[in-house]
């Protein structure tokens, strides 16, 4: 066999290889990316405000693990959430169902801000002024016996 022929068969073979080491990558790629999209959508349940994809807590390394272990079972990503809700409650959830007592979280600052503009609104209008009288025939009737009484006519003050 020559140099030429033997070289075109080591280049035949290897690229045979190619092709399935392409497939494993890109599987690979695709369940780290479906990996890292469910544990972004976790809590953390040991770290304040930490999705279970960014910490570094031992039981976050956990859950990811579990993660991969449900993935690889055939999981869909709905009984992943369900399984981890089950086991730690609606608040591991970062995005909770809008319905129930977890319908609370939603409503519950636009409330709070409804009943907060409301009481700057109420405090506004009690400090408002009190507002003028128009002039009228009563209030000049009224001014006019006061000017009378301040200074009667009946001489004894000049």
């Amino acid at each position: 066999m020559s140099l030429r022929a033997a070289v075109a068969l080591l280049l035949l073979i290897a690229s045979l290889g190619v092709p399935a080491v392409a497939a494993d990558e890109s599987d690979a790629d695709a369940l780290y990316a479906r990996q890292s999209r469910i544990a972004d959508q976790l809590d953390c349940p040991v770290c304040q405000g930490q999705s279970v994809k960014e910490s570094n807590a031992p039981l976050a390394q956990q859950m990811r693990a579990l993660i991969n272990e449900k993935i690889a079972d055939g999981a869909s990503d709905e009984e992943i959430f369900d399984f981890f809700e089950t086991r730690y409650g609606v608040g591991v959830l970062r995005d909770p169902p809008k319905q129930g007592l977890a319908l609370g979280v939603w409503l519950g600052p636009i409330i709070a801000a409804a009943a907060g503009v409301l009481a700057v609104g109420v405090v506004l209008l009690r400090r408002r002024p009190p507002p003028v009288p128009k002039a009228d025939e009563s209030l000049r009737e009224l001014e006019s016996r006061i000017d009378r009484l301040r200074h009667p006519s009946n001489g004894k003050h000049a």
